[in-house]
């Protein structure tokens, strides 16, 4: 059948109709007209894959990457990075739209739209490494994501060399982080298992961990080899970080994000929730009177202590624990949570407070709704800027400020 296309969806496919029914179609561009295959049909929405552009964009272009399309992690390398930008601003004006945000949204573009991660995690798999695809959840071997940083590439391809060497049984995966002072290495596994260290590692710090996911508590490093001090450097301060600990991946977006947020926090008494490593917190100190850290994964809550300054107060719990007990006489407070967003209790307990100031950094635009249906009770939105943080996928980094009614 022949579409057009009319709309673009949270995922970054685009929208078309039929008799009524909406079709949800990747890798195209709005007012494209298609020839459109039925791939998966439900009550109320198909999935069609694109047989034939019939009237192409004019900011089409052929996707760089072998995988595109089929590892499903990219959703916007057949379009140029200035329409990538401009779709992504439409999605959330569409999704902001529900809770009757009608204003203005900023874009901050990467300066880098390939080879900016400094972190994947690569599924092992019959002595080989790749991705586990979005679309088919078939396992495909990568030989080069393009998004990775490359010197991780470098990396990728030194630890394949060593898996044709040694086999495991229970390796899960591997993570490669990209830091200042170099890539480190961290082999994940379902259970503990001997681990057959070869000369091939020699230029890399090898972490081997035993979990189910790498930045968990619950997550244990049982062997470490190499000099395992990482170095990252952001807005003028150096610090050394933990390899199992949550780093945003894209340096370049997080300096403006963090200079974005220290420019609008406001107050002398600073709350920063979901804290990671205390990078931030640490900005933060430079401004403010007072600023309190909390932080529920243990390695992470460990660098932030090695860190703080005399003016840093961390607490090693869950936010929803304790933020009404250190809520008190707090001016602004800093929501960065992971992709589930905030539980309820947190934000119950911060429309509670005197708290006048809310910054809430999001990578997931659907929680981050959610929450702002319960906090624009109390708050009203000043502004709202998405910074890029992903390029060439439907993921996008929003930073909302909100001040009390």
């Amino acid at each position: 059948m022949k579409l057009k296309v009319t709309d673009i969806s949270y995922s970054g496919s685009g929208v078309a109709k039929e008799n009524g029914k909406v079709i949800f179609l990747p890798c195209v561009d709005i007012g494209e007209e298609v020839e459109v295959k039925i791939e998966k049909s439900m009550s109320k929405f198909d999935n069609g894959k694109v047989i034939k552009v019939v009237k192409a964009s004019p900011f089409r272009i052929s996707p760089p990457c072998p995988y595109y399309g089929e590892c499903g992690g990219c959703s916007f390398q057949h379009l140029t990075y200035e329409r990538e930008l401009e779709l992504k601003k439409i999605i959330l004006k569409n999704e902001l739209k529900k809770v009757g945000f009608v204003g203005d949204i900023a874009v901050e573009p990467s300066e880098c739209n390939y080879n900016y991660r400094n972190k994947i995690k690569l599924t092992y798999c019959n002595k080989e490494l790749g991705y586990i695809s979005s679309t088919s959840h078939k396992f495909i071997k990568i030989e080069n994501c393009l998004l990775a940083d490359k010197e991780i590439l470098k990396a990728v391809r030194v630890v394949e060399d060593y898996l044709k060497k040694h086999s495991y049984s229970n390796l899960k995966s591997v993570t490669f982080k990209s830091f200042d002072s170099g890539v480190m290495v961290i082999f994940l596994f379902t259970k503990r298992e001997k681990f057959l260290y070869d000369k091939l590692l020699d230029r890399y710090p090898i972490f081997i961990a035993v979990g189910d996911i790498l930045e968990s508590n619950k997550t244990k490093i049982y062997k470490e080899y190499n000099k395992t001090i990482a170095k990252y450097e952001i807005l003028g301060e150096s610090f050394d970080v933990d390899a199992k600990a949550f780093l945003q991946v894209n340096k370049c977006v997080t300096e403006k994000l963090y200079k974005y947020v220290i420019e609008n926090v406001d107050g002398k008494i600073v709350i920063n929730a979901y804290s990671g490593q205390g990078l931030l917190s640490r900005l933060l100190a430079k401004k403010a009177q007072k600023v309190i850290g909390i932080e529920v994964q243990s390695s992470a809550h460990r660098i932030a202590e090695m860190i703080k300054t005399d003016n840093m107060q961390n607490f090693n719990a869950k936010v929803e624990a304790i933020i009404s007990s250190v809520s008190k006489a707090v001016d602004s407070v800093v929501l960065d949570p992971a992709r589930e967003g905030c539980n309820a209790k947190v934000l119950e307990e911060i429309t509670k407070s005197n708290i006048k100031n809310i910054i809430y950094i999001s990578c997931n635009f659907s929680t981050l709704t959610r929450d702002l249906k319960l906090l624009t009770k109390f708050y009203k939105i000043l502004k709202i800027k998405c910074f890029d943080m992903f390029p060439r996928t439907a993921n996008i980094e929003t930073c909302v400020i909100l001040e009390k009614f």
